[in-house]
């Protein structure tokens, strides 16, 4: 298991946000089935306390990774809910711009969290970077 998978930022989103409840309770789930060693239970618990301290996160995680190295299965589950929660919605601090359509001349303004379209058709200002020169 890549601790690298499971980020303070992903574990902070999905466990604050309710429209990832399903990944929240499945992580639950995982942490919660009975292990042969060390569980995963109190770091979870103190987690849940404060889900946005990056520091218990990161508790939560280094817990989560000593489990899944004394145990073959519960690694290969919690690997399969650290890619569902990436593709799902545990994408922080990633952006993807795409401009296409035409030429653009001047600044460009780039920012994450955007949803939908924005179409920004305003003339240029006359000056170095547009207009008429």
């Amino acid at each position: 298991m890549d601790p690298i998978l499971i980020r303070p930022e992903m574990l902070i989103r999905i466990a604050t946000d309710a429209a990832h409840g399903s990944l929240w309770a499945a992580l639950r789930g995982l942490v919660r089935r009975p292990a042969p060693g060390e569980s995963a239970e109190p770091e979870l618990a103190a987690f849940e306390e404060s889900p946005a301290d990056p520091q218990l996160a990161r508790a939560l995680i280094t817990a989560l990774v000593q489990r899944a190295a004394q145990e073959a299965a519960f690694g290969a589950a919690l690997e399969r809910w650290g890619d569902i929660a990436e593709d799902e919605g545990g994408r922080v601090g990633r952006v993807t711009n795409t401009i296409s359509g035409s030429t653009f001349h001047g600044a460009v303004i780039q920012g994450g969290d955007i949803h939908g379209m924005n179409v920004f058709n305003a003339p240029l200002p006359d000056g170095p970077m547009g207009g008429s020169q």
